[in-house]
């Protein structure tokens, strides 16, 4: 209930409180007014009377009576507030209300923000515990080193042969120990760095463009042969391919050696056909393999000639060689040695993907490693490579810690749907249920839940698909046990599609995991927001984002013209220029560090590059981010004014503290709401203690301390101030209408408006009540300037008798009566 609709005097306590405010009604100054008392208006004349009474029709105007009026009743009540406020003895109602309604939010906020930390935490647990990241970059980062080593040098076919016959074979394929003795034990071979043991075969795929004429409309190169990166050719290649005559000799230019009895175990025995055909196979494309594959990432995918490629080899057109584990290197060198001579890569090819699958059962969890790496062959005469690691836990939970973060996790993830879902059918039955959907805590809640049961089905579905890979692993090492020849040995693909199956879910589900720990942080800023302190920081990032966004439609034309004119001007020499996307990329990157390579900038066009440099500094790094920062900081300014004297993170943790303290008397928030609406518009503090006579009074001096900064934070604020400027410029311009009107109803050229309906109604005066007021008020400055006159007497007759500069003893003197005490 507002004091402005209040009848009558508001008191505050008792009077000793000095807390007595006189409320203004809005009809006590007009309907319930009096005529003119009759010995009130005794002594005036004819033309006196008719003058007032024309006063008195002129203020009874609506016009002008609701402005003054409005006008003082904003103003005695914005009066009153304040004197509440620096008065520590009277509390205003409204302004209690209002705090215990923020204390009620921040306690639900602060209650929140455990949850949440709880909750995150959890989640951030159990994803270490599946991810594993330590072990897994101990892991990858040697196995990038050793398989990775020397691609960065291969710039032609040539190299690309020198590279696969000296640096990865041999260290794919190890059959001697670190003494350079041979390992007899087959099941030994093929250890990487020691642990890191190759299972199943590993896979030389190429993938290759069809031999055509140029096709130009200007028609100068139709006499040349191009090989269109976009089209695949899969028909059978190869120079001289080897194969057996009738009378059974070898028809190669390479050397192939004839198989050799107790090679492999099992005394199985290999044809010379048979190991022909195994040599000519990855001369003939492989039809229908079904395999899963993934597109390429744009790293090096828009820099080649004709555009995207995919990761891999397509799932027809493949061109593979395979090789074994249990194959001797002696016969991997030939083999490769055959491939050469017979120009198994050449200009047709786009291609060059090696795939293996490495088992390190040492670190953690047993894991495979995945390993793919892929030479593209530019049709510009470049080579460009992308290695790929990923690794597959064959053990979804290995300790019991796991399990029950996890489980943890599900149950509060649970918990809140159940929640959620009952907060939501509350809605519905009230009909607010449309409005509550659109608030943003509603979709942030649901977006919460529907990522988190997607990340612990996510984790299900991968376990369930590591029951194929368990499988066929099972089979390879039993090939490997039986030591089956290479050229009878067609296991290792089905093991090797199960595994991209895994790779491709798992690599989406990693995504989904780094994802939902952003979104649980946008939780934090609404559990933040219930601290003042830290909720000025949320309000800053809040309200400057609309500022941002609005300064970023300028800012981005600006930046990525300065990345395009790069493009055009470094673009031809410098590799971080060499495409739109990379330099804006580059471009960032000065912008944040404001560091350039100075030297290979200016390399060529010095001038050029000073004009864009300096200006792109100057610019885009000095003034644009500079003004990021200006309105920041302008906003947290306005934020923290708005906030006022707010209480600190400390002062929040005590207050915790103290009710944590006297929770069996602590009085709840529901309970004060109740009792305090049904209080008049002022309090006092001992009527206040009374209502609650069991309140304890660490939560007394919080509610009256709490109440009274609040309502100081309320009228020292800027909206305050626009108010009252408001208001007093309403009132001067009310008062300078009625100041003229009266102007000219003392020269008596005041007429009327015509529809001045109030004119023609018979009305009482309220002029009586002030007349009554003003004749007090004389009355009362009559007697204070007699009994000044007195004082002066006898201040004089003092002098006259003791002299001018005598001085008394005062403590010597009798203290006064309380008659004696002038009020």
């Amino acid at each position: 209930s507002d004091s402005r609709s209040s009848p009558g005097p508001a008191l505050c306590g008792s009077a000793h409180l000095g807390c007595a405010m006189y409320i203004p009604k809005r009809q006590s100054r007009i309907d319930a007014t009096t005529d003119f008392d009759a010995d009130t208006a005794e002594g005036h004349d004819t033309e006196e009377a008719k003058r007032m009474e024309e006063s008195v029709a002129f203020l009874r105007r609506p016009s002008n009576c609701s402005r003054v009026e409005d006008a003082a009743r904003d103003y005695a009540f914005k009066a009153l507030k304040l004197i509440v406020s620096d008065n520590e003895n009277c509390l205003d109602r409204d302004i209690l209300l209002h705090f215990v309604s923020q204390q009620q939010k921040r306690n639900r906020g602060l209650l929140s923000l455990p949850f949440s930390l709880v909750f995150f935490f959890l989640f951030a647990w159990s994803a270490q515990f599946h991810e594993d990241v330590k072990n897994v970059y101990v892991i990858e980062s040697g196995l990038r080193q050793a398989l990775g080593k020397g691609v960065g040098e291969i710039k032609n076919i040539k190299e690309t042969w020198d590279w696969l016959n000296n640096t990865i074979f041999p260290t794919v394929f190890q059959q001697t120990d670190f003494q350079g003795v041979p390992i007899e034990d087959k099941m030994e071979w093929s250890r990487i760095l020691s642990y890191n043991h190759l299972e199943g075969p590993l896979f030389l795929e190429q993938e290759r463009s069809t031999k055509q004429l140029c096709e130009d409309e200007a028609g100068v190169a139709t006499d040349m042969f191009c090989y269109p990166t976009m089209s695949t050719d899969d028909s059978d290649f190869g120079r001289s391919l080897a194969n057996v005559l009738p009378d059974g000799t070898l028809n190669s230019t390479a050397p192939i050696s004839a198989p050799k009895d107790g090679e492999y175990a099992g005394n199985v025995s290999i044809s010379l056909e048979e190991r022909v055909e195994f040599y000519n196979r990855p001369f003939k494309a492989v039809k229908n393999d079904g395999r899963r594959l993934r597109m390429m990432r744009p790293t090096y995918a828009d820099r080649l000639s004709g555009g995207a490629q995919t990761a891999g080899i397509a799932k027809e057109g493949v061109f593979r060689a395979v090789f074994p584990p249990n194959m001797p290197y002696p016969q991997i060198q030939e083999r490769l040695n055959y491939m050469y001579h017979n120009g198994w890569l050449d200009k047709q090819t786009k291609h060059l993907s090696l795939r293996a699958l490495l088992l390190n059962s040492e670190v953690g969890r047993p894991r495979l490693q995945s390993y793919k790496l892929v030479l593209s062959f530019g049709r510009a005469g470049d080579v460009f490579a992308k290695l790929t690691m990923d690794t597959i836990f064959l053990q979804t939970y290995f300790t019991t810690m796991a399990m029950a973060s996890e489980a943890a996790f599900a149950l509060m993830l649970f918990g809140t749907t159940i929640f959620e879902i009952r907060s939501a059918c509350r809605h519905i039955r009230e009909g607010t249920f449309r409005r509550t959907a659109a608030s943003g805590w509603f979709l942030l809640q649901w977006l919460i839940i529907v990522l988190g049961w997607a990340a612990i089905l996510g984790y299900q579905y991968i376990d369930a698909q590591l029951g194929a890979v368990k499988t066929d692993m099972e089979a390879i090492v039993a090939v490997r046990k039986a030591d089956t020849p290479p050229e009878m040995n067609n296991a290792g693909e089905s093991f090797h599609n199960a595994a991209a199956n895994v790779t491709f879910v798992a690599a989406w589900h990693r995504l989904l995991v780094a994802v939902y720990h952003l979104v649980l942080m946008i939780r934090f800023f609404v559990a933040f927001r219930a601290q003042p302190r830290l909720g000025v920081v949320v309000s800053t990032l809040e309200v400057c984002l609309i500022d941002v966004f609005h300064f970023m439609v300028i800012l981005l034309p600006c930046f990525c013209a300065y990345a395009i004119s790069g493009a055009f001007v470094f673009g031809r020499r410098i590799e971080e220029f060499s495409d739109i996307q990379a330099a804006v990329g580059i471009c960032f990157k000065i912008v944040t560090e404001s560091e350039f390579d100075w030297p290979e900038l200016s390399e060529e066009h010095f001038w050029t590059t000073v004009i864009w440099t300096w200006t792109f500094m100057l610019f885009i790094s000095l003034v644009m981010l500079n003004l990021v920062l200006a309105i920041v900081l302008d906003v947290y300014s306005e934020q923290r004014k708005l906030a006022g004297k707010s209480e600190s993170v400390a002062q929040t943790f005590w207050q915790l503290v103290t009710v944590a303290r006297h929770w069996k008397r602590w009085v709840p928030i529901p309970v004060l709401q109740e009792k305090l609406a049904k209080m008049p518009r002022m309090i006092s503090r001992e009527d206040f203690l009374k209502a609650f006579p069991g309140m304890p009074d660490k939560q007394v001096e919080m509610l009256i301390s709490g109440s009274k900064l609040l309502a100081a934070n309320i009228h020292a604020g800027p909206e305050h101030q626009k108010h009252t400027m408001r208001m007093a410029i309403a009132m001067k311009v009310a008062m300078d209408q009625v100041a003229n009107d009266i102007e000219e109803l003392d020269k008596g050229s005041y007429e009327p408006e015509p529809d001045d309906e109030t004119l023609n109604k018979p009305k009482p005066s309220w002029q009586a009540e002030i007349a009554r007021e003003l004749a007090s008020q004389n009355h009362s400055m009559l007697m204070l300037q007699w009994r000044l006159q007195q004082l002066n007497w006898s201040w004089q007759a003092m002098d006259m008798a003791h002299g001018k500069g005598a001085v008394f003893d005062l403590d010597a003197a009798e203290p006064k009566r309380p008659s004696d005490i002038i009020l």
